[in-house]
This record gives structure tokens, C-alpha cells and sequence, in this order.
């Protein structure tokens, strides 16, 4: 067998800390992951607002839309633009029937198309068509 020696070494307490290069590299790696939390925050804040500016828009465009094709079938007729009251988006619709629009195959039907804009964030517009059939 070998004969091995045990020794025992002591540790002793140091009074040594972070060094302030160590410091700054913490914070510089601290400071870039916060700056790009705020950054996405930032990124989410403004597709949520665009997401509501197109929720919106369609919401008022499918609601002339509705009130449109309650209304009879011969009193149905271009119109708008309508602003809303704070003046940010503008409804207006465009009506072609059979003799106006040849693409337009059915007989006795019009073909209703409500367009909204509006300039939040850029111009932008949503378009809704419907095709209404005249119940004879």
C-alpha cells in the first residue's frame, strides 16, 4: 500500500468583494435586459393600439353595414363620408347594381361596399362587401 499524508489546509477569511470592474459589467448586462423589456413593451403597447384602431373600424363598418341591409331594397343608396364625432374615422359606402357593376352576375341584386379610414398610426381603411338580393 502507498502511504499517503493528509494535510489539512485552513482557510482563512478574506475581507475581498466585487471589484468595481465587475460592478459595471453586472450592470451593463442588467441594463441591456432591461432596455429590451421596455422596448418590447413599448413594441406591445403600440400593436395593441393598432389592434384596437382596426377592431373599431370594423366594428363600425359591419354596423352601417347592418343598418344598410335592413333598410328596402330600393331606397338603397351610395352615401357618406360620415365622421364620427371626435372627427377620427370616416364611414362611407358605395352601391352598384346589376347595370353598374358588370361583374355582378345575379339579377336583381346590389352590391353594397362599406369602406372606413382613418389616419391614427398612418392611413389606413378597412373595407366590408355585402351583396343584397331584392325579395320579389
Amino acid at each position: 500500500m502507498l502511504n499517503k499524508k493528509v494535510t489539512k489546509r485552513s482557510k482563512q477569511m478574506t475581507n475581498e468583494g466585487f471589484t468595481l470592474v465587475e460592478v459595471m459589467i453586472g450592470m451593463a448586462i442588467f441594463l441591456i435586459g432591461f432596455l429590451a423589456v421596455g422596448s418590447m413593451q413599448i413594441a406591445a403597447i403600440n400593436g395593441n393600439a393598432g389592434a384596437r384602431e382596426a377592431t373599431e373600424a370594423a366594428t363600425r363598418a359591419t354596423d352601417q353595414l347592418e343598418t344598410l341591409i335592413a333598410l328596402p331594397f330600393e331606397s338603397i343608396d351610395d352615401g357618406g363620408p360620415v365622421t364620427d364625432p371626435d372627427g377620427a374615422y370616416r364611414v362611407s359606402w358605395e352601391v352598384l347594381d346589376e347595370l353598374e357593376s358588370p361583374s355582378t352576375v345575379l339579377p336583381n341584386t346590389k352590391t353594397i361596399t362599406v369602406t372606413v379610414t382613418w389616419e391614427q398610426h398612418g392611413p389606413r381603411s378597412f373595407e366590408v362587401t355585402y351583396m343584397k338580393a331584392n325579395n320579389l
